[in-house]
């Protein structure tokens, strides 16, 4: 790891500290943490839930160290399975303890903006996960610009120190931000109880155009 990597591992860990994002489980195939924030952005979701900017929200932050590398020459379906399966895990994992934790019971949505390679298979394997993407707001002053611009340089440097792979073939300017959510209620119903049928749709998805999702910051 050289020294731009071992600074960008560090900050990330400052980061977590001062943000309070934690590890809800020890399973090693989870690859999500939790955190808390105030919603930037409202959103109306499908199953009736309305966010409005300055809510209490969830924030699902990628576990980096956990996330399955990519292997050298790229993203094959081998990973995007293998990927995919970790989500779901992770979700599964998510379910009671967010009918458990304290801090969570206020909760009703997980989100927020994230920068990603919002491929046509990543779109549809979020999608199918229970996951709602809206379209990008465009920065409409100095403040928005610096915040999308920061938005888009951090998950390219994460992805640079944990998952160099992941840049293969795509640059800054692949990275696009975008607000996604996930409600409590779907959480609840779709991985309250473990359901088979989700991980065959969703294999689906993902080589439906003989891609694998992109790799996630």
């Amino acid at each position: 790891m050289d020294l731009l990597n071992r600074l960008i591992v560090a900050f990330d860990r400052r980061q977590r500290r001062k943000l309070g994002i934690w590890e809800f489980t020890d399973d090693p195939d989870c690859i999500v943490r939790l955190g808390i924030t105030r919603a930037r952005v409202g959103a109306h979701l499908a199953d009736g839930t309305i966010v409005r900017p300055g809510d209490r929200i969830g924030v699902i932050h990628l576990w980096n160290e956990h996330v399955p590398r990519i292997p050298p020459g790229g993203g094959d379906l081998g990973w995007a399975r293998t990927m995919l399966k970790s989500v779901r895990r992770s979700l599964l994992l998510l379910a009671p303890y967010l009918r458990e934790e304290p801090r969570l019971q206020s909760i009703d949505a997980f989100g927020g903006e994230f920068g990603f390679v919002y491929s046509p298979a990543a779109m549809r394997v979020l999608t199918l996960l229970g996951f709602e993407l809206f379209d990008p707001l465009p920065p409409r002053t100095l403040w928005d610009r610096t915040v999308d611009l920061a938005m888009r340089i951090w998950p390219y440097l994460l992805r640079r120190a944990f998952n160099p792979e992941s840049l293969r073939d795509q640059g800054f300017s692949d990275l696009r931000r975008r607000p996604i959510w996930i409600t409590r209620s779907t959480i609840l119903a779709r991985y309250g109880t473990d359901d088979d049928g989700v991980a065959g749709r969703i294999s689906g998805a993902a080589s439906a155009d003989g891609s694998a999702p992109a790799a996630t910051p």
